[in-house]
């Protein structure tokens, strides 16, 4: 019986990767994927500082899931499902305000050096985006904006990778209809 509870306990310990091991891990996710989760946090929340909250929130539940030695099969789907849980959490505590109260409070940057038109046509399409329902809003965003594939958004969400194909296709056909194209 002794040994199966050692043997059992090393395997136990394998598992867990040495605390150098997992720092090493931890800061080449955050080098790779920090500031992808912070613009898709700027693009769910539309503020800057509760964006940077809920960046560091993520990789702050990234290192505990990591020291307690849990396997993770896709780092990337793993830090965009935690940062679209926490966004989704968010938005049930609080009613979310117009595109443009936050473009005029500052919370969304404007890109200065883009020209007059750019801005103006990249305005109409957020707007656009802003008014369609949250399913779409969520698959445009994560596939255009974070430049996920079908089968990422559906590991963020939890879907099938086809019903995000079809989804990103209805969404996309909507919103080319919303802006006459």
């Amino acid at each position: 019986m002794l040994f199966l509870i050692l043997n059992v306990r090393v395997i136990h310990v394998n598992r867990y990767m040495n605390q150098n091991t997992q720092e090493k891990v931890f800061i080449k996710s955050f080098s790779e994927y920090g500031d992808a989760i912070f613009r898709f946090c700027i693009v769910k929340v539309s503020n800057i500082d509760l964006a940077e909250d809920m960046t560091q929130e993520v990789f702050t539940r990234y290192w505990q899931y990591l020291r307690n030695g849990k396997e993770m099969t896709n780092t990337r789907s793993f830090l965009y499902t935690i940062a679209n849980n926490m966004a989704k959490d968010w938005y049930k505590k609080k009613k979310s305000d117009s595109l443009d109260e936050k473009m005029e409070s500052g919370n969304i940057p404007k890109d200065m050096s883009a020209s007059p038109e750019t801005v103006a046509e990249y305005q109409e399409v957020l707007d656009n985006i802003e008014d369609m329902e949250q399913k779409d809003k969520e698959v445009l965003l994560l596939k255009h904006v974070e430049g996920l594939d079908p089968k990422d958004i559906a590991e963020v969400l939890e879907e099938t990778a086809n019903t995000i194909s079809v989804r990103l296709n209805r969404a996309t056909k909507r919103l080319q209809q919303q802006l006459g194209i």
